[in-house]
């Protein structure tokens, strides 16, 4: 936890004070109706501090000995909230869901609550085993929704791209529930449910305009057998080599369809891509795909 240390900061509390004009100096100047937004929206919280990041001015904050960031636009508007929170604040469903999933036995290193702007709420959890390290992402309900070994800071999107990527969701995937939007790699990625399958669909977005780029899921193992003849032959093949084959995601794309099979070789993550008729396209070290 990002908690802070009491002790420690009144130990350092006179050289905080006689460095407080420079701090202020160096500090971010914003806008007053952007400050009013910020102070009406958390009125009592202390240490406050704005930097400019892409299209949004970020506040980090202190609320009850916690570190919290908001994001806001330049013109004032909220548009999402991360929040420093301890365990035992998370929803009993996003706990228990943890507490019996597979990933029950890691050191749990950090817990976020984000708030967003489309009343949307996610909670993410850090683990780490040895060192292996995970982000956890669930909802309200205990739904695990991303576990990704890398990642960056949570970027918010403007409500006015959450409301158009919404409408071109809708109309790629008419019967799908939307469960979260998020900013990823220069583009948006779209949680969704659609048909009893959990997929996320990436946007890419470019001068302004947000055009489609793939749709993607994880395959599971006991589906394997229903895959096409040739990417069953792939898997067989990829097995006898020594390779131990881990996950296999489908994706779907405007030029044609592919799976992509992580494997095991020798110690060293890969990716595989393979068509839809069993035919490799290539084979990349994961850090690297």
């Amino acid at each position: 936890m990002k908690k802070f240390v009491f002790w420690a900061m009144m130990t350092l509390g006179v050289v905080g004070l006689q460095s407080c004009d420079k701090d202020d100096d160096d500090r971010l100047q914003v806008s007053a109706n952007l400050q009013e937004a910020f102070d009406t929206r958390y009125p009592n919280v202390s240490r406050v501090d704005w930097e400019q990041k892409g299209q949004f001015y970020e506040a980090e904050f202190a609320d009850n000995g916690y570190e919290n960031k908001a994001w806001f636009t330049p013109d004032g508007v909220w548009v999402m909230t991360e929040y420093d929170i301890p365990f035992a604040q998370l929803p009993q469903t996003v706990q228990d869901a943890f507490k019996t999933g597979a990933y029950a036995s890691w050191r749990v290193d950090d817990v976020d609550k984000i708030e967003k702007t489309d009343a949307s709420v996610i909670y993410v959890i850090e683990v780490e085993s040895g060192e292996k390290e995970y982000e956890l992402t669930y909802l309200e309900d205990g739904t695990l929704i991303r576990e990704e070994a890398e990642w960056g800071e949570h970027t918010p999107v403007t409500p006015g791209q959450t409301s158009e990527v919404k409408e071109l969701v809708k109309t790629k995937y008419p019967q799908a529930v939307i469960l979260d939007i998020e900013e990823e790699k220069g583009g948006i990625e779209v949680e969704i449910s659609d048909g009893g399958r959990q997929k996320e669909v990436y946007y890419k977005l470019a001068d302004g305009v947000l055009s489609w780029m793939h749709t993607t899921y994880e395959i599971e193992e006991r589906e394997y057998s229903t895959l096409p003849e040739g990417v069953r032959q792939a898997l067989a093949d990829l097995s006898g080599s020594g390779m131990e084959v881990d996950d296999v995601d489908f994706f779907e794309t405007e030029t044609g369809n592919y799976y992509r099979i992580e494997v095991e070789d020798r110690g060293a993550d890969k990716y595989v891509y393979v068509a839809e008729n069993g035919e490799m396209l290539q084979m990349k070290l994961k850090n690297y795909a």
